[in-house]
């Protein structure tokens, strides 16, 4: 996904809880099961992190969260002190299936389709993978990418990231067939 698609499913949201949700995932690369249960005591708001205390693995992780994304999380728990960031009907935490059902309705409200021709709607984990691409396209560390995304070494992040993504490959291809054509 672009950063154009990923925009145009956040202003997609009607729910500002649906938005704050989609821009966590966006933002920060953290996986779904992670964003269902942050929990608001795993918000360090001066720091500008989130801790994953149960991410894949069961390790713990510091996640940078983008300013305009902590003052949107700052409004939807303005009234909490504890317990789930993200809630469903009543005052239960979503479940990673109602996350599912959210990211794929909001996708196809946006007309925003998966890029894998496999799937037919988006996924939360298209979120994740657009940020570790927009973050290599933007010649971040993989180093830092790979502590963001919680991988146990960077050869992961390398084998799952470094290498070109299909729309780079387009790309190149249209780049050096116009040098080849006549």
């Amino acid at each position: 996904m672009t950063l154009k698609q990923v925009n145009k499913i956040i202003n997609a949201c009607q729910h500002k809880r649906d938005t704050i949700l989609i821009q966590i995932l966006a933002f920060t690369g953290i996986r779904r099961a992670e964003a269902v249960s942050l929990k608001v005591e795993d918000v360090y708001w001066d720091e500008r992190l989130l801790i994953i205390r149960n991410g894949k693995g069961h390790k713990q992780r510091l996640v940078p969260v983008p300013e305009f994304v902590l003052a949107n999380l700052k409004f939807l728990t303005r009234r909490q002190t504890t317990g789930a960031v993200f809630k469903g009907r009543g005052e239960y935490a979503l479940s990673c299936r109602q996350l599912n059902r959210i990211v794929a309705n909001i996708g196809m409200k946006a007309g925003v389709r998966n890029p894998n021709p496999k799937y037919k709607n988006i996924t939360c984990h298209l979120f994740r993978h657009t940020f570790a691409r927009l973050w290599k396209d933007r010649n971040g560390s993989i180093e830092s990418l790979s502590k963001i995304l919680g991988h146990n070494s960077i050869k992961t992040t390398w084998d799952l990231y470094g290498s070109e993504s299909l729309e780079d490959v387009r790309r190149n291809y249209d780049r050096t067939i116009k040098k080849l054509s006549p």
